[in-house]
């Protein structure tokens, strides 16, 4: 689900604001990053829903109902708007936000998957300038911080936009929603078809979705089994995996570190550099000498 493709960032287009960074995540999730400083805002036609955050300022940004102000912004202000609500708000000065959208369809089999409920009897709340500690956590903390555009950074981008819309599920609907208990792991074949499929996928983005797709189950039920068999994330193993790459490499001598960097999945030099001495506390340099 690109996110050029979707009416909230179509409209956003439309009224001057400038959008930065986007990022398609799989399984109806996408991403992107906004800056707007002036205008008025309508959403009204939208078949998916959004989820705003503001990154920076936004307490010039106000939500009307006709001619009455219903509320303003802030630093860390998080808004929900469900498909087809008609919504209106206006910018006076600057303020830098990010977008989380997800496609209806995802979210009524999520619900029915992870909560064993008919989703035809669950709405997404509409909400406007709330603050939530776990929602600013993943953004500020989790998802504004990776390279949205690095094969290496794709597993854990999508692991925190699923987190992120299954907090939404659990707390912003109209009914007390609890996800079932995960009673096991993944089954010996699915898990070693996982870890082949993740072997040979290094050098590429690798999603919570695809991983999911390669077992056989949702999302939301793939990574919950996979922590019970492996017990870390699949993003967590994924890195390692990387890491674990870059090292064999690294011991060869042979290949330059960009080309490493590139054949483990990472986006530059710099960035396997930084994860790699995270994971070992070695610089590449280092380990190669010391290999």
């Amino acid at each position: 689900m690109r996110p050029e493709e979707l009416y909230v960032y179509k409209a956003l287009v439309e009224v001057g604001a400038k959008s930065g960074r986007s990022a398609d995540l799989g399984e109806g999730l996408s991403l992107s990053t906004w800056r707007n400083q002036k205008g008025f805002a309508v959403y009204e036609r939208a078949d998916h829903h959004s989820m705003s955050f503001y990154l920076e300022g936004g307490k010039d940004t106000r939500r009307h109902l006709g001619e009455r102000c219903i509320g303003s912004g802030h630093p860390g202000a998080v808004c929900i708007m469900p498909a087809g609500v008609r919504s209106e708000w206006s910018i006076d000065a600057s303020f830098r936000f990010m977008h989380l959208y997800f496609d209806c369809g995802w979210f009524d089999r999520t619900l029915a998957e992870s909560c064993d409920v008919d989703p035809s009897g669950i709405e997404l709340r509409d909400v406007s300038f709330r603050s939530d500690p776990v929602i600013e956590q993943i953004c500020r903390k989790i998802i504004y911080p990776l390279d949205w555009q690095s094969a290496a950074d794709q597993m854990a981008l999508s692991q925190a936009g699923q987190l992120l819309a299954q907090h939404l599920l659990r707390h912003y609907t109209n009914r007390s929603l609890e996800p079932g208990l995960c009673r096991g792991g993944l089954s010996p074949y699915a898990l070693r078809r996982v870890k082949e499929y993740v072997e040979t996928s290094l050098d590429q983005g690798v999603t919570v979705s695809e991983l999911a797709r390669v077992s056989d189950l949702s999302p939301f039920h793939f990574t919950r089994m996979f922590r019970v068999s492996e017990g870390i994330s699949p993003h967590q193993y994924v890195l390692q995996r990387r890491i674990e790459k870059a090292k064999y490499l690294l011991g060869d001598n042979k290949g330059s570190l960009s080309e490493i960097a590139q054949d483990c999945g990472f986006s530059s030099q710099s960035h396997m550099a930084t994860r790699f001495r995270r994971a070992t506390g070695l610089t590449p340099q280092n380990f190669r000498r010391l290999s």
